[in-house]
């Protein structure tokens, strides 16, 4: 392809346009930079007259169609988007939701950390190399990958159970997966439940007064 033709195809593409508004507080609404970039994705691809489907969405974000699936449906649990359309042909992304929030000021004050996406994973891989104080072994990597596809822990309990390693000064993923499936098999799903847990292992008791 010569430049001249680079160009035209280049001009033929258009421009999408993005509310400086959002681009500053998106974080404020409780989105993150995974979700951001799903957002324009799904908004050009629809722009352009098209169904913006998971598998589609998923080939240009160069990740599995499962992770565009979960991040829609946590816009969608998080009210910040909507489907609309009376069948699977049909359905399109409505993210009035997100805009209403944005206009009213709706700040999320914790934004968990998501199950899937590169940048979750990133961030969970870079706390680890951190407190290890060495890169990560690829089995390692495959370690953590197994934690996100099969045993499906919750990003925000890792980052729990990895402070809970370095404060015991145990630095290794066999004794943080062991925190995880223990957590697991107690139900225990947030971090207010695992402080309560491990106040009690510490024989610590509350009473409630009244006046």
């Amino acid at each position: 392809m010569t430049l001249e033709q680079r160009l035209q195809q280049y001009i033929q593409a258009g421009n999408s346009s993005i509310s400086n508004e959002l681009l500053q507080h998106y974080q404020d609404i409780g989105l993150d930079n995974d979700d951001l970039v799903l957002y324009l994705q799904v908004q050009r691809i629809q722009d352009c007259g098209d169904q913006a489907t998971p598998a589609a969405v998923a080939q240009i974000m160069h990740t599995t169609e499962k992770v565009v699936i979960q991040r829609l449906q946590s816009l969608i649990k998080r009210e910040l988007m909507q489907v609309k359309g009376g069948a699977i042909q049909t359905e399109v992304y409505d993210f009035t939701p997100l805009f209403d929030k944005l206009l009213g000021g709706k700040i999320v004050e914790h934004n968990e950390l998501l199950s899937d996406g590169k940048s979750t994973r990133r961030q969970i891989m870079q706390t680890l190399e951190s407190e290890f104080g060495r890169p990560l072994s690829p089995m390692e990597m495959q370690t953590i990958g197994h934690w996100f596809d099969q045993d499906h822990f919750e990003p925000v309990m890792m980052m729990l159970a990895i402070q809970e390693a370095v404060a015991n000064n145990a630095r290794s993923l066999r004794y943080i997966e062991t925190i995880l499936i223990n957590w697991q098999r107690d139900n225990i799903t947030t971090p207010q439940a695992a402080e309560v847990a491990k106040q009690r292992r510490r024989g610590v008791t509350y009473t409630n007064f009244i006046d």
